[in-house]
């Protein structure tokens, strides 16, 4: 079994080699690390003169689970040092997206930081659960000093079990406590997700506790919203962030709304081609 393992890593790391061109993949495991995921570091020849200067991103996903792989390639093929986290549907990680440890994700922040000790920051990217999560860490934490979130969220959440049925408990812990979140609570015909978390927003009950204190993210955070998003939404919520953070004169926020995407922009961000994949790296490289 020891060796079948070692085999399918070794075709795991070969794969993310091609996916990710000009970028060396280290699979990265809980029991020797502490955390799932995939550190991306850039080849000379993908990061250019300035790549060992360029401060590195922890990538994280959303309601899929397992690597963010999709998006830490492009950030990792751009010239970026890129930490991709699991938290989620992976081997040693829960099945399910509720009451994850944000202590997990110290773990993952203290081996980038000591893999690149002569960084003090870093920037953390994230597409919708993923980016609720991003904004969460940033808001209780320093460190992280650039945030992109695509598809944001202004609250903590309920989380997202594999059975609608049950009543789900936060989507994330703190001290082994549920941190506040904003319940499902629809009060009318729930046609979609939209729906669902539209209404819940609406109706919310926890008395203001789950909002993201986003005014506390000492840094520039970059928003990505569609106008055409069906889960969530993000439009209004990126707007309601943006107006928190106007609190903090040391910090900004820069909302891109795009009325004609979906939820995750149509993933038109991993499409060299399009315009919107250089507003988006342009923006987890700000001020370099």
């Amino acid at each position: 079994m020891k060796f079948k393992r070692s085999v399918l890593l070794l075709v795991l790391s070969c794969c993310f080699h091609a996916f990710a061109s000009g970028t060396d993949v280290q699979i990265l495991n809980v029991e020797e690390n502490g955390f799932v995921g995939h550190y991306y570091e850039p080849s000379i020849s993908s990061a250019g003169s300035a790549g060992s200067a360029r401060q590195p991103v922890i990538v994280l996903g959303g309601s899929e689970g397992g690597i963010p792989s999709r998006l830490a390639n492009v950030i990792a093929a751009d010239g970026f040092p890129v930490l991709a986290v699991a938290y989620f549907k992976e081997e040693s990680l829960p099945d399910e997206l509720e009451k994850i440890p944000l202590e997990y994700f110290e773990k993952a922040k203290k081996w980038l930081l000591h893999k690149h000790s002569e960084n003090e920051n870093l920037t953390v990217a994230g597409w919708s659960k993923g980016a609720e999560l991003s904004l969460l860490l940033a808001s209780k934490d320093a460190t992280f000093n650039r945030v992109i979130a695509i598809a944001p969220s202004a609250v903590v959440w309920a989380g997202i079990l594999n059975d609608w049925q049950k009543t789900p408990g936060s989507s994330w812990t703190s001290g082994q406590k549920e941190l506040d979140f904003v319940q499902f609570n629809p009060t009318g015909a729930v046609s979609g997700l939209l729906d669902l978390y539209s209404q819940s927003l609406a109706n919310r009950q926890d008395g203001g506790k789950a909002s993201i204190k986003a005014e506390e993210i000492q840094g520039n955070v970059y928003l990505f919203s569609g106008g055409k998003d069906e889960i969530w939404p993000s439009v209004r919520m990126a707007e309601s962030i943006c107006e928190r953070m106007r609190q903090n004169e040391s910090s900004s926020c820069t909302h891109f709304t795009y009325p004609e995407l979906d939820h995750l922009l149509d993933y038109k961000m991993l499409d060299a081609s399009e315009e919107l994949n250089r507003v988006f790296l342009n923006s987890v490289g700000a001020g370099e």
